[in-house]
Parts: structure tokens; C-alpha cells; sequence
């Protein structure tokens, strides 16, 4: 993605936090990126930060290879699985936990 496509892309997230999209116009990427926002099931309240965090993970991915970008729905189960990994804490070894188990 371009420097130019970077920016557009940004824009449009930023319109997705604000909540108002302001454009008639989009690129194949953006329009992807709308209908993943669409499908993907996030809380209202949470829509904001999930997608500031969205918007600066691209931003670096495209630093890094210049592919496109990370799609949403991804990026979100990427998270989730994330903080379920953080939530449970560190699992005993699988030996100890035989041992506890009988």
C-alpha cells in the first residue's frame, strides 16, 4: 500500500471511531475493510480502541513488508485469543498437573 493509500485508510478509520463516514468514494482495500467491520461482532463501547489498536498494528505491518493490510476480523480474534492466553496466568507443566490430579 502506498503512502497516499496509508493515509486514506487512516482517514477511515478515524471516520469509523468518530462514527460518521464522510467520503462517497473507496478503495478495494477500504471497502474490505468495511464490510469486515460490518460482520465483526465488537461492543459498541469497545469499537473505538479496538480499532485505534487495528489502525496502529496495520500501521506497522505495513512498515515492516508493505502487504496489505491485516484484515479486522483477524486482527480481533487475534486479540481475543490474546487475552484469553493473559486471563488464565501461567498453566503448571503438564507432569505436575498429573501429579495434583491424583
Amino acid at each position: 500500500m502506498e503512502q497516499l493509500d496509508l493515509t486514506s485508510f487512516s482517514q477511515l478509520v478515524q471516520e469509523l471511531i468518530g462514527g460518521v463516514i464522510r467520503r462517497h468514494t473507496f478503495a478495494p482495500h477500504e471497502l474490505e475493510l468495511l464490510l469486515d467491520f460490518q460482520s465483526c461482532r465488537i461492543r459498541k463501547s469497545a469499537r473505538p480502541e479496538i480499532l485505534r489498536r487495528y489502525l496502529k498494528a496495520v500501521q506497522q505491518q505495513l512498515a515492516c513488508d508493505g502487504s496489505r493490510p491485516l484484515r479486522l476480523s483477524d486482527f480481533v480474534e487475534n486479540e481475543q485469543r490474546r487475552r484469553a492466553r493473559s486471563c488464565r496466568g501461567p498453566q503448571p507443566a503438564p507432569a505436575i498437573a498429573a501429579r495434583w490430579a491424583t
